[in-house]
């Protein structure tokens, strides 16, 4: 499936779901892409949230949460590589445009093959 033809099938999917690409020589990747669910569960666009940084600091703009939930998503993220996983999977409460917080199950697939780009990150809602 080429990136268009999967950005139609995320745009259809009824929770909230955004791709990213890694950048070189960063950890603050580019966001490519994120679904209509995404922008009404969180009220957020991808002019709003060029890159992660940006996200991250609209989804949880406590810089001592924030530090937390991404001091946990790196770990997360090894123990994946390590372990040679799929996926990666947390909870973490983000911050909605209004102001609201709530509780998400986050998922991202993740790849071990360096070609492979774009990675997606998808947000079930828990309460």
């Amino acid at each position: 499936m080429d990136k268009p033809e999967y950005q139609q099938f995320l745009q259809k999917l009824p929770f909230p779901a955004l791709l990213g690409e890694p950048a070189e020589n960063s950890n603050n990747h580019k966001v490519t892409f994120v679904n209509q669910a995404f922008i009404d569960e969180f009220g957020f666009t991808l002019t709003q949230m060029p890159d992660k940084d940006a996200w991250w600091q609209l989804a949880y703009p406590d810089p001592a949460y924030r530090a937390v939930v991404a001091s946990q998503w790196e770990l997360e993220w090894e123990l994946a590589e390590d372990k040679n996983l799929e996926k990666i999977s947390m909870e973490a409460c983000v911050t909605n445009k209004g102001g609201e917080e709530y509780r998400y199950r986050v998922i991202s697939a993740i790849s071990h093959n360096p070609q492979e780009r774009v990675y997606q990150v998808f947000f079930i809602r828990l309460d």
